[in-house]
């Protein structure tokens, strides 16, 4: 979703700064990240309408954050986030990332212990230095530890193979529930790549609790990781990541080629879709304010001018010039 993509990026590029010192621009770009996942209306939507002014409106945002923002929808990345990633040491990039860790937390175990990567972080928790140093604890060294585990799983790719059988269990599972309509997967998994990073799944149903309800409770779930209304994100016996996030029907076909990906190929589809009068997003395809496409992929790829394509070959490699 590209209003909680562009935060997650501000939030990011504030943590680096925070790490780097700085004093001021950390905070300038958390007020602006929140004030993006506040908003009632797409990143897209406002852009289309206004351009860079209509972004400077959001509260929080300025001038050269409102920059940053034009060129992550127009081009999928930020010179100056990228800049900012390699100006620390790139362990240090992997420990912001880690649940209960963040920048501050990273920046005091890099300069108190040393830490700059995943095998600092590994040692100095095997020989419980954390839990020694003041303003953390025994149970923040805990929580850090279980933050670790989840973090490497993610980094962790399965092959395909390995992966299917156990996703295509919990889709069967998931089509007997009867508050479900349709049910699919997304992802590298529905893009049949060679190796697998998480599983994505996407349900459609009026009745989003009892849908993260039963996902949970599932026997194939290890552990779940995080519950909320219409996306739960759970820890398989076999230690791969499976989110499922629940829609409204209508949005499903819209949905599903956004989160199919890859991001290159919906780059260029968003590129494509802005050249010819529309705005493209997880929820339709628009003229104007007018949702003139969404249930099903086809429709928006016909709209577009183009033929459905499978997924396999969504890799923005020339499928979408041919």
């Amino acid at each position: 979703m590209i209003n909680q993509e562009v935060a997650d990026l501000l939030y990011e590029m504030a943590d680096i700064l925070e790490l780097k010192g700085v004093e001021w621009k950390p905070r300038a770009y958390r007020k602006a990240a929140q004030g993006i996942e506040n908003l009632s209306e797409d990143l897209y939507a406002i852009y289309k309408k206004q351009g860079r002014k209509g972004l400077q409106n959001i509260p929080g945002v300025g001038e050269a954050i409102a920059k940053h923002i034009e060129e992550y929808l127009l081009k999928g990345k930020v010179k100056k986030f990228e800049q900012l990633k390699k100006s620390i040491p790139k362990g240090l990039s992997n420990l912001m990332e880690i649940t209960s860790l963040g920048a501050k937390k990273t920046f005091v175990l890099y300069k108190k212990l040393g830490i700059r990567n995943l095998s600092d972080l590994k040692e100095a928790i095997k020989r419980h230095k954390i839990a020694k140093l003041a303003g953390f604890g025994i149970k923040s060294e805990q929580n850090i530890s279980r933050g670790l585990e989840i973090f490497k799983k993610g980094q962790e790719r399965t092959l395909l193979s390995d992966a299917l059988p156990i996703a295509e269990r919990i889709i069967f599972k998931l089509k007997k529930l009867k508050e479900i309509r349709r049910v699919s997967f997304a992802g590298s998994l529905r893009r049949m790549k060679e190796t697998i990073g998480d599983v994505d799944v996407l349900v459609t149903s009026s009745k989003p609790k009892q849908v993260m309800d039963f996902f949970t409770r599932l026997a194939e779930v290890k552990r779940v990781v995080a519950k909320g209304t219409t996306k739960s994100t759970v820890i398989l016996r076999n230690g791969m990541q499976c989110d499922v996030r629940v829609l409204k029907d209508e949005e499903y076909g819209a949905a599903l080629q956004y989160f199919t990906g890859s991001k290159e190929h919906n780059i260029k589809l968003r590129e494509l879709a802005i050249k010819k009068g529309y705005k493209l997003s997880e929820y339709g395809l628009f003229k104007g304010k007018k949702r003139i496409a969404c249930r099903t992929e086809d429709e928006i790829y016909k709209k577009l001018g183009l033929q459905i394509m499978a997924p396999e070959l969504r890799t923005n490699t020339g499928e979408l010039e041919a």
